[in-house]
């Protein structure tokens, strides 16, 4: 008989047995950032210029390449010999539909299978989450937002659209012991509570025509850190997740001559009061996401901050998932050798952009701007430049992305997803051994 994750008051069971769960996002794999790619603007214009370069058909190659590269079996091993037995992955909505027909993409349903198939191999839970929507449920890249504008909100449309994904996805899967359940979407923000509340109730709703097996995920406003106008829906296996990236909102606390204790002190009292909605909702939480920027030059600094962050977790019995696994050396485990093709593609890249440098870009032109209106608030600053750095977006792909590309010949540039492959791979062993030091405890 088959066993699957429920959710029971505050706390997870697999079967009759609690389950707590330790892990890693997997990174930037079916959906692409461009900070930890090296590559800049969100995953639509990154395809749209190898398309533009290389042709539709060398395109759709080249990301075929890196989507069976990026995580093969081998990787699953080291997951497991990390002892993590659990992780978190992001997904675009556009590998699953076409935007302009509706239709669904049988690619997409593959590409999870075989995911779930290695889970089932590998006995790992595994979180899908939805990272991308039509029109953006934020303003940021990670959601493949091009506009700086969270359309998704405005248009119900967008969001049934994404409600029968879901449904889809649930009929074809549920079935699967170690799907953990469906994280329905990565960080809203700017939504309105009416908005985001009728999008989960139909999305539950539609979820459990084809699966009453698993659990159903759901985050807050404000990047899943405002719990504060959620429903308290009517349906027993809810779990809530929240982000934690303390040092984003507070970048004092990367004063290294700040003592570890205080450090300490603020990052408790901050998860907290996140992890607070645990007894305000009686339902078991995730923190999603957490984690930190890995400089090569002072990685115990950058291992201080993690562990001091999953010894809090672990002291407070919060599940968690630390971001991320792999990436192209940025905040991952695991990264490309330097002297592989992706490696040597960022390198060039990052001499021209940076995903800080972007962000510096958009802020110093919105304020320019606010000059000519003698002054702008802090919180209209802060929406603006969302939309000033959509602009960016385009100059990056014209002058630099698509520059850059065209120098490289196909011959040369089809080779470059291999890298992803562990075998071209380095892992930061303090990482993994700082890991294991947490998931090998019981």
């Amino acid at each position: 008989m088959k066993q699957f994750v429920k959710a029971k008051d505050t706390r997870l069971y697999f079967g009759e047995k609690p389950l707590f769960l330790r892990g890693l996002g997997v990174g930037s794999w079916l959906n692409m950032e461009h900070f930890m790619l090296g590559i800049p603007t969100p995953d639509s214009m990154i395809r749209q210029s190898f398309t533009e370069v290389y042709g539709e058909e060398n395109a759709e190659n080249f990301f075929d390449d890196f989507f069976k590269s990026f995580l093969q079996a081998e990787d699953f091993q080291v997951l497991k010999d990390t002892g993590i037995n659990f992780i978190r992955v992001p997904f675009n909505h556009r590998i699953f539909l076409n935007e302009q027909t509706g239709e669904y993409l049988e690619y997409g349903f593959a590409m999870m299978k075989r995911l779930l198939d290695f889970c089932e191999e590998y006995k790992i839970f595994v979180m899908p989450d939805l990272h991308t929507t039509p029109g953006g449920q934020n303003p940021d890249w990670h959601s493949d937002n091009r506009s700086g504008i969270p359309q998704f909100w405005e248009f119900a449309a967008l969001r049934h659209q994404m409600t029968k994904l879901w449904g889809e996805i649930a009929k074809r899967f549920s079935s699967y012991e170690y799907l953990l359940g469906y994280d329905l979407l990565n960080e809203p923000s700017m939504a309105s509570w009416e908005a985001m509340n009728s999008f989960y109730e139909e999305t539950i709703t539609e979820i459990r025509r084809y699966d009453t097996n698993h659990a159903i995920v759901l985050e807050g406003d404000m990047f899943a850190m405002d719990f504060s106008g959620l429903n308290h829906f009517d349906d027993s296996n809810i779990v809530l997740s929240f982000h934690y990236y303390p040092t984003v909102w507070n970048d004092k606390l990367l004063d290294k001559d700040m003592p570890r204790e205080k450090r300490w002190e603020e990052f408790e009292s901050g998860l907290l009061r996140l992890a607070s909605i645990r007894e305000q909702f009686k339902r078991p939480v995730i923190c999603g996401e957490a984690g930190y920027d890995l400089h090569p030059d002072d990685m115990d600094f950058c291992m201080d901050l993690l562990e001091d962050t999953i010894a809090i977790f672990e002291k407070h019995e919060i599940n968690w998932a630390i971001w991320t696994y792999k990436d192209a050396a940025f905040m991952g485990m695991v990264y490309p050798k330097s002297d592989t093709p992706w490696m040597q593609l960022a390198q060039k890249l990052r001499e021209k952009w940076t995903h800080y440098k972007e962000m510096e870009q958009g802020k110093r032109m919105i304020h320019s701007a606010a000059e000519e209106f003698g002054g702008i608030s802090e919180n209209l600053a802060y929406k603006l430049q969302f939309r000033m750095r959509a602009i960016l977006y385009e100059m990056q792909k014209e002058e630099i992305l698509i520059p850059t590309l065209r120098d490289i010949p196909w011959e040369e540039i089809k080779t470059a997803p291999s890298s992803f492959l562990l075998e071209n791979c380095e892992i930061w062993d303090c990482y993994q051994k700082l890991l294991q030091k947490f998931t090998q405890k019981n």
